[in-house]
């Protein structure tokens, strides 16, 4: 196997922000784009979110609830609409409510004249550094180079001249916002105002339209930062030829301390400060044997010219950038929409927190599976300090008790966003999705910490609101109104229905979470009430084609012409018993889900470019990819992986909401979560192994990827006749499986070498080497 490459390269310009080289902290994000002589870098903090639009109350529904359920128990679904805008107008809702946005908080332009020929952009994955390089019209070579050291609230940018230059920096607020802003998306330029003040120290303050501090961005280097104008401060350093001026900027958020990054040298910057870093990216790696190459545009012209080397090439690199980029961009929170990164006052959805997918199946997707489950604890960050808030979700849109944490949300937990054509307050799949991913932090590092008393009230929060939110109804209990994210039955008018499949299995799913949780808490007391949510919930359906219904109640029909696949949640995670099982209900299931993958995937194929084609939103992608691999489908599964990788990542090697579209960060989460579950699958006490391995993938090798009780792997490598891993159990999960039992299952046409191996016994501290071979040709 060759070493892993980290460093790339690419020629083509970055007029826009969108199109800019990225670093981060995990708490604050730079963004360099422009002609490399006159860069502007914009700056975002994770907690610098604009606190600028209303935050009302979800409406109170429940005196229209009962008429609202009656009109979509009759299969009127517009008619609920009706009544939901109607309650929504008298509640003094007047259009659609946003979450507050994440926001740039400063720019810095940098002016170096002299010209420039031969203009490269590099990115050092590993380091998380990212530079601009150019020649002058003298001949010498000129450099800026940014990085963020990991947990700090600064960036350094390192201005290199082997001729000496004069440099010209302006220090504002000004982002040339010229990128293709998406036409839905709210203005909040004017909406901050600023202030300067020089010195050795420049000084930026950001202030609120009612003078309230938002945020302060210091900046050092420059012998002195002059007042420009009194919103911008400016400075002329020299950079010696042959050496190095190096600036650095601090920001610090109202209410969250700064932490700048500690003095240092160049060298040690790159030496010390990026280790953490670099020791998280290296926590998994993925080797295909792809074509060698370090130049983005020529890898990825010959991958979409159809290149089989070449493609794996540009997984191996999506693979390794998507880990880098949402490391960069995890730090007390998750990562936004954006990560970190922001350079428009017109950011697509706020840039906020969408949890109907984008974060779960996105921004996180690959923190558990690849290596840094740690980081997924910033979740937990983002979730639980607003308990009070879904349960006034509950009571005021449901009636109900518990809690109902809202499809989108950034700096409060109100179920606000919406309208008639969105009723995202109907979705009631999020308070149970957060289930699964705590649930799976657990089971894959072992600790009980995590379950506080505040995860434990959420777990409590989320059964309470299953239990009286749902409507009885021939013995069983029914969503009404039901939402599915963000579909429309093919024959009706409006979105909101009963039961959809989505809303179904993550309740389903919240009980096998909520379980983990338990036993992690030393606390059953929950345990019979969840099981008979679960036995009162409705079954599957197979719809009249075959495929997977996205509602199970009648008699709302199939529309696979859309981006979310959510009906395909019963395969994400550890799968739904319903599916597993050689009976002929569990068979019939599972081919109806691959028809469902199938048909979406055609509804792709047919136009795959941005929109008006089809070819959006990538985590759709993701969520077809993990029930291919689930079902053990290397060639659909291989088919979305590859989408991702050629179509949505850009020359910066940052990706794309659709085909070249729309900054975002969701196929760099989501891709190498698909990735993992095609090499790795798991429950408590089974590892699958190579579950859907491509024919195309012939040879490689994944490093630390981690499977439920506690189980790492340290090397999977495989080749046209073996496959050999090395795995291990933490001494933190004894508790998950006291016997040290694993079942170990062969996928791709592989088997144990040693059929002793398929009941291994690993306990905690444990390591092992398995070996498998090929089992049939393929």
């Amino acid at each position: 196997m060759r070493v892993t490459r980290w460093r790339f390269t690419t020629r083509t310009a970055a007029p826009t922000w969108e199109d800019g080289l990225v670093v981060g902290s995990g708490r604050i994000g730079a963004i360099a784009y422009g002609p490399a002589d006159a860069l502007t870098i914009a700056l975002a903090h994770e907690r610098f979110l604009l606190p600028v639009n209303p935050r009302p109350d979800a409406p109170d529904l429940t005196g229209v609830l009962p008429e609202m359920r009656a009109r979509i128990l009759a299969g009127d679904g517009s008619a609920a609409a009706n009544l939901l805008e109607s309650a929504a107008n008298e509640a003094g809702y007047d259009g659609l409510v946003w979450t507050d946005p994440l926001a740039v908080c400063a720019t810095l332009a940098v002016a170096s004249p002299g010209g420039v020929t031969d203009a490269v952009r590099s990115i050092d994955l590993r380091r998380g550094t990212a530079t601009i390089a150019w020649a002058d019209d003298r001949g010498g070579e000129r450099r800026v180079t940014l990085v963020a050291p990991r947990g700090t609230d600064s960036v350094w940018i390192a201005l290199e001249s082997d001729l000496a230059a004069e440099v010209t920096l302006r220090l504002g607020l000004d982002p040339r916002d010229d990128g293709p802003a998406a036409s839905f998306a709210p203005d909040y330029s004017g909406r901050v105002t600023s202030a300067v003040a020089g010195g050795r120290i420049g000084r930026l303050e950001l202030r609120d339209a009612h003078g309230e501090r938002l945020a302060r961005v210091r900046a050092t280097g420059a012998r002195s930062w002059d007042a420009g104008d009194p919103q911008a401060l400016v400075a002329r350093v020299i950079v010696p030829a042959g050496g190095r001026t190096l600036l650095r900027l601090d920001v610090e958020v109202a209410g969250s301390p700064v932490r700048p990054a500690d003095d240092a040298d160049w060298d040690a910057i790159l030496r010390d400060q990026t280790r953490p870093h670099r020791e998280l990216v290296e926590a998994s790696t993925l080797q295909l044997e792809g074509r060698e190459g370090r130049v983005v545009e020529e890898i990825w012209d010959r991958a979409a010219a159809g290149d089989p080397a070449a493609r794996r090439r540009a997984i191996e690199i999506a693979y390794a950038a998507g880990r880098s980029h949402i490391i960069a961009a995890t730090g007390e929170l998750p990562p936004t929409l954006q990560g970190v990164w922001q350079g428009t006052f017109t950011p697509a959805w706020s840039a906020d927190y969408t949890l109907n997918g984008n974060v779960q199946n996105g921004g996180i997707a690959g923190l558990i599976p690849t290596g840094t489950p740690e980081l997924a604890a910033s979740l937990l960050e983002l979730i639980l300090p607003f308990a009070d808030h879904y349960r006034a979700n509950a009571r005021r849109v449901f009636g109900a008790d518990g809690m109902l944490l809202p499809s989108r949300m950034s700096t409060h937990g109100k179920a606000d966003h919406f309208n008639a054509r969105f009723p995202h307050l109907f979705w009631t799949g999020c308070g149970g999705w957060v289930l699964r991913v705590i649930a799976d932090l657990v089971a894959v590092t072992g600790d009980r910490s995590l379950v506080d008393d505040r995860v434990w009230e959420l777990v409590d929060g989320v059964l309470r609101f299953a239990e009286t939110a749902t409507v009885s109804r021939d013995g069983l209990r029914h969503f009404v109104p039901s939402y599915s994210p963000e579909n429309t039955p093919s024959d009706a008018e409006s979105s909101l229905a009963s039961d959809s499949t989505a809303d179904v299995a993550i309740h389903r799913d919240a009980a096998r979470a909520a379980a983990v949780l338990a036993r992690a808490r030393g606390d059953e007391a929950l345990e019979e009430r969840w099981t008979a949510l679960v036995d009162a919930l409705p079954d599957y359906r197979i719809a009249d084609d075959g495929t997977l219904a996205e509602w199970i109640g009648q008699p709302w029909r199939e529309n696979h012409a859309h981006r979310h696949a959510t009906q395909l949640y019963p395969l994400w995670y550890e799968v739904d018993p319903a599916f597993t099982g050689p009976g002929e209900r569990a068979a019939r299931l599972r081919e109806a889900a691959r028809a469902t993958i199938r048909a979406k995937i055609a509804w792709r194929a047919a136009d795959p470019t941005p929109p008006p084609g089809r070819m959006e939103m990538s985590f759709g992608l993701v969520q077809l990819g993990l029930a291919s691999a689930a079902l053990g489908d290397a060639d659909d599964a291989l088919r979305c992986v590859e989408w991702l990788a050629v179509d949505h990542v850009a020359p910066a090697l940052t990706t794309r909401h659709d085909a070249g579209r729309i900054f975002n960060l969701d196929a760099s989460g989501g891709l190498p979560a698909l990735v993992a579950a095609m090499l790795l699958g798991s429950t408590a006490d089974t590892l699958t192994v190579l579950p859907a391995l491509p024919e195309s993938w012939p040879t490689g090798r994944v490093t630390g990827l981690r499977g439920r009780g506690g189980v790492v792997v340290d090397v999977l490598e495989w080749d046209g006749s073996s496959c050999a891993l090395e795995l291990r159990r933490l001494d933190a999960a004894e508790w998950l499986c006291p016997d040290g039992r694993v079942r170990l299952l062969p996928g791709s046409g592989f088997r144990c070498e040693d059929p002793r191996d398929e009941e291994l016994t690993l306990r905690a501290g444990e390591s092992a080497t398995v070996r498998l071979v090929r089992a049939r040709a393929r």
